[in-house]
């Protein structure tokens, strides 16, 4: 577990690739930095966009787990 202070949980397990993306980057906007955005996804696809996206954005993926039948992702953002 990680000990990164949340700003905010989504579910997105209702959204498609791109909507999971937009809702993860608008709230990432809007933490500061140190603070991570959780976020409920459904499938291996979004998985790997969520890691691409941080990847390409300098943003940390510090808690990646299966949660039930979702998958629960924290991604720090880095200043």
């Amino acid at each position: 577990m990680s000990s990164v202070k949340l700003y905010k949980s989504i579910d997105s397990t209702s959204a498609n690739c791109a909507g999971a993306i937009g809702e993860l980057a608008g709230a990432i906007n809007d933490a500061y930095a140190g603070e991570g955005v959780e976020i409920f996804i459904k499938d291996e696809a979004t998985r790997k966009d969520v890691y691409a996206w941080a990847k390409k954005t300098r943003h940390k993926i510090v808690v990646d787990e299966s949660v039930g039948d979702k998958l629960r992702l924290v991604v720090e953002k880095v200043a």
